[in-house]
């Protein structure tokens, strides 16, 4: 498990569908935290969530958010303006978090980085390959 802690947090229930979706295929390792930011709620109620989780001695921390710029992203990239130990990442998938499950890190700058790769390598587009002889358009039967 890594040493690095995480928070995940976005807009709506994008933590919650998040956690939900991770259950289903992995353990979800006890030092992951899942903080939505619902509607009327204020950015320092957030901020005080957010704190809560990091005590008063935090530890390496990455802030896995939904938008950059929004404010769970802003919230969580004041904290880490303050502190050297927290990394902040926004507009990842679901795979690299999963992978993100197996790895250990003792970093959250490293972890921040290997998530964002994760997160390139695993967006990819549908293509169909058709085999050559049905690409020409021909049909000559077998």
């Amino acid at each position: 498990m890594s040493k690095v802690q995480v928070i995940v947090t976005g807009h709506g229930t994008f933590a919650d569908g998040f956690k939900g979706a991770l259950h289903l295929l992995a353990s979800v390792p006890d030092n992951w935290s899942f903080v939505n930011f619902s509607e009327g709620m204020s950015d320092k109620q957030l901020q005080a969530k957010f704190e809560t989780i990091l005590g008063s001695d935090p530890k390496p921390t990455l802030f896995f958010t939904d938008l950059a710029g929004g404010t769970p992203y802003k919230v969580a990239a004041t904290l880490a303006s303050k502190n050297p130990q927290f990394a902040v990442v926004s507009g990842c998938n679901l795979g690299s978090l999963l992978e993100s499950v197996f790895s250990d890190y003792d970093n959250a700058d490293a972890y921040a980085d290997a998530i964002i790769a994760a997160s390139k390598q695993g967006t990819q587009k549908f293509t169909l390959d058709m085999p050559d002889n049905m690409a020409t358009g021909s049909d000559d039967g077998i």
